[in-house]
């Protein structure tokens, strides 16, 4: 059963104390209101903790912005350690801070923020959090406290009808429009990204990538992403390496391969000994902000459902996806394709059959794929 149950999903339960203390608050701060029968002095400043997987934190993006943008205020955030570089360029946010998610990852290596977190906010707006994150914010007074608990508490049911129904469930981009309560349908989102408004990038973070000589060539760029913290989400070395080959034959490419772990390191190492000409790492080189500056520079996205392919689908990057099982973040552009082994059906993020492994999906699949997006 190793590697099918995914044990660190479990760890979401650790959010419900959290959650249920910020309900308890909302619920006193109310009642505190109504019995002084005063209004506070509008300060004009948000707090946003949003402590999550990478691939939440960037589903949620959307709906910061459109918050901020619409109600024409500034926010602080909270957010997790490899968030942190691509949550400071985010139009809008001011101050960032940092605590563990939930999930308490090994990626999340950045120690919590010792300075401590000042009074004189108007709201609180809560789309995830964790023990560590509560504790930052437990003793700060708020006017309005916007909370996700009733809007996942829907979601949770969503999922259980999805799989019962056979239907495609709502996604996370949704979800989080819903908790600021401005609901968007995906088509809606989609549509309103605009990326030079989501980002305020300066010089020096555009010629830090420039600078890279791995991506110093007239070649097109195609980034491989081979990681996944799910191994019902992994694809053979073998068929990697057979993939790119078969791709390298079509035309001139470079191919760099990114991640930020040792699994992902061994692995372009395996793949990298398998073909017969010179292929690059960035694994472990680039940050958050950095990949995604790098994505605006490439041509073309392969990888294993998980942060990266969110980010590539974030900056309108060209991508091949290998759907795994729980999959319910950023649908890809019509121009891009999903490798789906579960037909579009909600994934159980607890349980992977063996039928829905990504390690079913064949290579000419793949290379198809690729096939068909580089026509487009």
């Amino acid at each position: 059963m190793a590697g099918r149950i995914n044990y660190q999903e479990m760890r979401i339960a650790r959010e419900a104390i959290p959650l249920i203390k910020i309900r308890i608050k909302k619920i006193r701060n109310g009642l505190a209101r109504k019995k002084e029968k005063k209004t506070d002095r509008k300060t004009n400043r948000v707090l946003i903790v949003s402590t999550c997987i990478i691939g939440d934190f960037l589903s949620y993006i959307p709906a910061i912005r459109e918050f901020l943008k619409k109600m024409r205020k500034k926010a602080d955030i909270i957010v997790t350690s490899p968030v942190r570089p691509l949550a400071e360029k985010i139009n809008g946010i001011d101050k960032v801070w940092i605590a563990k998610s939930s999930y308490m990852r090994t990626i999340e290596r950045g120690k919590k923020s010792r300075d401590k977190i000042p009074e004189g906010y108007d709201s609180l707006i809560v789309l995830r959090i964790g023990p560590e994150s509560y504790d930052m914010i437990k003793g700060i007074r708020f006017s309005e406290i916007i909370t996700c608990d009733w809007a996942y508490l829907r979601y949770f049911v969503n999922q259980s009808k999805g799989a019962v129904l056979k239907k495609q469930v709502r996604q996370s981009r949704e979800v989080a429009f819903d908790v600021i309560k401005m609901r968007k349908s995906l088509k809606e989102i989609d549509k309103n990204i605009d990326l030079d408004d989501y980002f305020v990038f300066n010089k020096k973070d555009r010629d830090f990538i420039k600078k890279r000589n791995e991506i110093r060539t007239r070649d097109k760029i195609i980034l491989i992403h081979t990681g996944s913290g799910w191994e019902s989400r992994l694809w053979e070395d073998e068929k990697w390496v057979e993939l790119i080959k078969k791709i390298n034959q079509t035309g001139k490419f470079r191919f760099i391969f990114i991640g930020g772990t040792e699994q992902e390191e061994q692995a372009f190492k395996n793949i990298s000994k398998g073909l017969g000409f010179k292929t690059y790492s960035l694994i472990k080189k680039l940050d958050l902000k950095e990949l995604f500056l790098l994505m605006k520079k490439g041509s073309y996205f392969i990888g294993a459902d998980s942060g990266p392919r969110n980010l590539a689908h974030l900056a309108d990057l060209r991508s091949v996806s290998l759907r795994g099982p729980g999959t319910y973040f950023m649908p890809l552009d019509k121009r891009d394709i999903v490798i789906d082994k579960l037909n579009g059906l909600p994934g159980n993020p607890f349980f992977a059959l063996k039928k829905h492994q990504v390690k079913s999906i064949s290579v000419d699949e793949v290379f198809n794929a690729f096939k068909k997006i580089s026509r487009r």
